[in-house]
């Protein structure tokens, strides 16, 4: 890893390239040897990979309160955060190695159901990789304060993460809530108040870990059936799953949520909040 300091950007620029070139050859061991000059270019997007969690999180607070100040509070809702999302998202990701894809359709979520009818489940974004050896992401955004984002609509985007990263486990799968810190704090509430306190590991008990800037992030394993088989959802949760094969909606039986850690930007009016979750 010290050999990476000390390239130049000419030398970065060649790596690249030659990344680009030679991309049908390259496999996982690949990224993992620091002997080779094609790591360089692997490394720049694994780590640009591992930090967009961090920085929606950040740049999304940033830039509501950019937009606040110049009189655009009004236009805010679900669809300005998407619009926001979309432009951090292409100002981190190369267009020639990544495809940002809004309102994608993925096949994981489309399993053993029939899906000549009706609009197919999407994703908010899933941005994909053109080169194997690379990771896509995918990503549910609520708006907090909008009728879309209730406790139940939010854990169903959770689900259906959660069977994403099942379909693909190297998949990076992220939950972002963003909105006023007010509306924020209730939609975490409401999740609290409706749905049980029995995750395996962790210590709030909740699905979601709040942030709590004297704690560490922690991997949160909850339990979405008891042992007695009893969902931690509503019926509206289950619809909105794909279903098996037997005709039983596809519900993950545990989920492993985990608050990525940013660098503290919150303002007094908006908050924004990234989780990875991870089927376990």
């Amino acid at each position: 890893m010290r050999r990476l300091a000390t390239y130049s950007l000419q030398d970065m620029c060649r790596m690249n390239r030659r990344l680009n070139a030679q991309s049908s050859s390259i496999t996982t061991q690949t990224l993992n040897s620091p002997n080779t000059l094609l790591n360089a270019g692997m490394y720049a997007y694994w780590v640009q990979r591992k930090d967009i969690g961090k920085r929606l999180a950040d740049g999304i607070s940033a830039k509501l309160e950019f937009d606040y100040i110049c009189e655009r509070g009004r236009s805010f809702n679900e669809y300005h955060l998407h619009g926001v999302m979309n432009e951090i998202i292409s100002a981190l990701i190369s267009s020639v190695d990544f495809l940002s894809r809004p309102g994608y359709a993925h096949e994981a979520l489309a399993r053993d159901v029939d899906t000549t009818a009706g609009r197919k489940r999407e994703v908010d974004f899933y941005i994909q990789a053109h080169n194997p050896s690379l990771t896509d992401v995918c990503i549910e955004a609520k708006w907090a304060g909008s009728s879309h984002c209730s406790w139940d609509r939010v854990l169903l985007d959770i689900c259906r993460l959660a069977l994403v990263n099942k379909h693909s486990p190297s998949t990076e799968c992220l939950f972002v809530l963003s909105g006023p810190t007010k509306e924020v704090d209730a939609v975490l509430k409401s999740l609290e108040r409706n749905m049980p306190r029995r995750n395996m590991r962790g210590r709030s008990g909740s699905i979601l870990q709040r942030p709590v800037e004297s704690e560490k992030t922690y991997k949160n394993i909850y339990r979405l059936r008891d042992w007695g088989g009893r969902f931690a959802g509503n019926e509206f949760v289950q619809k909105g799953l794909p279903k098996k094969k037997d005709g039983r909606p596809n519900i993950p039986v545990k989920i492993n949520t985990q608050l990525v850690r940013t660098s503290g930007t919150r303002t007094a009016k908006w908050q924004t909040i990234v989780w990875r979750i991870l089927n376990n």
